[in-house]
């Protein structure tokens, strides 16, 4: 039934053309009852899904398209635009966002990291020869491994401690994994991207008849990086501190970015320019909010059904393949679930006992469990359709290029360790 739901939903979206909202809505309804649940509990996991997913995403989304109009409209997108081309170069852009992608990937999750850079990355795609999806994928593949294998990410952390191992032990072992399938993937991209043409519809070309001079030149760095350095502070300082709370928190940090960005607008009829920022960011950022919710919604019904338990129950049998064992469960939880973290957190449970009882090396059983959370990222999760909908793909160009990548990157890295076990056990 879910595998027949996700071709339901495939199927609704792209050769049916349903818009993803319903689609998203009554497939879901569809998988919950076909599994025994009934209209009213199906109802409640839609919205608790949908709520869930919003309740830090909703805003965020908003507010990192209104630094992009800010941004856009002063010129400031395009200073750090040809200060990126100018500092890395133009042939090698794709690893360079990717390498940037790496790095603000590891404290920042990959969703706040993505729509705080998508104004920068769309002026360098205009400034470049490079498209915007080849760009996208570079920075959305880079942002996905840093967040299923780099610690101090809360997934990778939360598989150290379910299997008693030190995250010093896990590190240079994940880090080598994470290098080799991020370059991987930009091979695959460069192949990809060349494939699917995209025509970027988001205007975030330089909009005004001034010139950014002075200390004015540093505030769209300040805008963009304030906000990730704010964030990262949770992960660099440890504790309940009610300061460092309130700054790490993604919303505030946001926040904090967008006051950066207000002495960009020119002071005449600073408040008018100030509402049309607010009523353009609104209208493009409300349908990205509403169908990453739902999203969330599906993927919250297949959390909430039987399915994932009946997994767990059947994943006892299969002792005999070894370090397999966890990366082909890290492949499926992700598939199944949408969701990394869940994925990390469910597998690193079932395998605890193979670890405690030396069946596995703790820190191959983590980088294989890593490595599988990968998975193929498709239509029940909330990331395939924000990345859809800022680039106004279709579905199947989205399966086609990201879902893809994402597979082909976790075998790669799966791959990896399962060598690297053999030539080191």
């Amino acid at each position: 039934m879910l595998l027949g739901s996700i071709l339901l939903l495939i199927l609704a979206v792209t050769k049916f053309k349903v818009h993803p909202i319903p689609a998203l809505l009554i497939t879901g309804l569809i998988l919950g009852l076909s599994t025994g649940s009934t209209v009213e509990n199906v109802t409640q996991s839609l919205l608790n899904g949908f709520g869930e997913t919003l309740k830090w995403i909703g805003l965020i989304i908003f507010f990192g398209t209104l630094l992009g109009e800010i941004l856009s409209s002063t010129g400031g997108s395009d200073i750090i635009a040809d200060s990126i081309i100018k500092t890395f170069g133009n042939k090698y852009l794709p690893i360079s966002v990717a390498t940037i992608g790496f790095i603000i990937g590891i404290p920042v999750f990959m969703d706040v990291a993505y729509l705080t850079l998508l104004p920068t990355l769309v002026v360098l795609s205009k400034k470049s020869n490079h498209s915007i999806l080849t760009l996208g994928l570079a920075l959305s593949i880079s942002l996905t491994v840093a967040h299923a294998l780099i610690p101090p990410t809360p997934g990778p952390l939360a598989v150290a401690a379910i299997l008693d191992t030190e995250v010093g032990r896990i590190i240079p072992l994940n880090s080598i994994v994470a290098l080799v399938a991020i370059g991987i993937g930009l091979l695959f991209i460069s192949m990809v991207g060349k494939k699917i043409q995209v025509k970027q519809e988001i205007d975030y070309s330089t909009k005004s008849k001034y010139r950014l001079k002075g200390v004015k030149k540093m505030l769209p760095f300040i805008a963009i990086l304030a906000p990730l350095f704010l964030m990262s502070l949770g992960t660099i300082i440890s504790t309940k501190n009610q300061l460092i709370e309130f700054v790490k928190n993604p919303i505030w940090a946001l926040l904090i970015g967008l006051l950066f960005s207000l002495p960009l607008i020119n002071q005449k009829d600073f408040n008018k320019k100030l509402h049309s920022y607010f009523q353009d960011a609104g209208a493009k950022s409300a349908i990205v909010i509403l169908i990453t919710g739902t999203g969330g919604a599906f993927g919250q019904v297949i959390k909430d059904t039987q399915i994932v338990e009946n997994l767990i129950s059947d994943a006892t049998n299969i002792t005999a393949l070894g370090i397999l064992i966890p990366f082909l469960l890290g492949l499926l939880f992700t598939t199944v679930t949408g969701s990394i973290t869940v994925s990390l957190i469910t597998t690193a449970s079932i395998v605890a006992p193979l670890v405690s009882n030396g069946l596995l090396d703790p820190s191959f059983a983590t980088a294989a469990i890593c490595a599988g959370s990968l998975g193929i990222i498709h239509v029940n999760s909330s990331f395939f359709w924000l990345f859809k909908e800022v680039h106004h793909l279709t579905t199947s160009n989205v399966l086609k290029s990201f879902s893809l990548i994402s597979f082909l990157v976790s075998i790669s890295a799966g791959l990896l360790v399962f060598l690297l076990s053999i030539l080191f056990s």
